[in-house]
């Protein structure tokens, strides 16, 4: 299974993360990835999809591979860092949540699923800094 983080957005703190759109760098980035052929999912937020189209997958949405929703934080490496540790966030989907609908949507896939970030570091049980190392796109080989 191959996850895949979807390209660069443009951040407005006016447009909730679910409603971001990709930045032209990151349709040119995900244009250039190069990801072999298969069944593909991808999230139904609007970055994976066009992450995915733009890569040449014929990819099923599927609302579970979504973001963590949050709202907005002035400090959002301090909360990603306590979230990934375990720590509840005030406003943050909860993680028991966040990973059942994961594996739910990913136990079992042999294919590309086009998601985002913190869902993949919660998937993938990754630190802070891998989930903070991870360029927009990336592609993660399980």
């Amino acid at each position: 299974m191959y996850l895949v983080r979807h390209a660069a957005v443009v951040v407005d703190r006016a447009v909730p993360s679910h409603r971001r759109q990709l930045s032209p760098e990151g349709r040119r980035a995900a244009a250039l990835l190069e990801l072999p052929a298969g069944r593909a999912l991808t999230s139904s937020e609007d970055r994976a999809r066009e992450t995915a189209r733009l890569a040449g997958l014929d990819a099923t949405p599927d609302d579970r591979l979504r973001e963590v929703t949050r709202p907005w934080s002035d400090d959002y490496e301090a909360d990603v860092r306590r979230y990934l540790t375990g720590a509840a966030v005030s406003g943050w989907e909860p993680r028991e949540a966040v990973l059942a609908r994961l594996h739910a949507a990913l136990d079992g896939f042999d294919g590309i699923a086009v998601t985002h970030g913190l869902a993949i570091a919660l998937h993938g049980d990754m630190t802070f800094d891998e989930w903070r190392a991870m360029p927009f796109p990336a592609v993660i080989e399980r």
